[in-house]
């Protein structure tokens, strides 16, 4: 199984610097599962594994989770989300995924 990445987020997951993805749908990921690592249709060698999945509003993002995404202040956070998925509605329920990247892809 593959959880799809933007290309621009892998080398941040690759430098551990994201280590959470948050999603407008439900991802077809659970708690435990490993995945491969793709940068569009180029895998990456890596997996992670999934260690939470979770929901949220996107108007209760932190700092420390904007940081855990991969970025430098929460306003780049949600200037980027918005520049992805048309606009930032602090009411909207996301789904959160937290994970490890490990080394070797190992099927779930």
């Amino acid at each position: 199984m593959t959880l799809l990445f933007s290309r621009r987020f892998i080398p941040m997951i690759l430098s551990g610097a994201k280590t959470q993805t948050r999603r407008p749908n439900s991802p077809n990921v659970k708690e435990g599962g490993t995945y491969r690592l793709r940068a569009g249709n180029k895998p990456t060698g890596r997996s992670i594994t999934v260690t939470r999945v979770c929901t949220q509003r996107l108007g209760d993002v932190t700092q420390e989770e904007a940081a855990a995404e991969g970025f430098s202040t929460l306003g780049e956070f949600m200037e980027t989300w918005a520049n992805i998925y048309g606009s930032w509605r602090p009411e909207q329920t996301v789904y959160v995924v937290e994970f490890r990247l490990d080394g070797a892809h190992r099927n779930v």
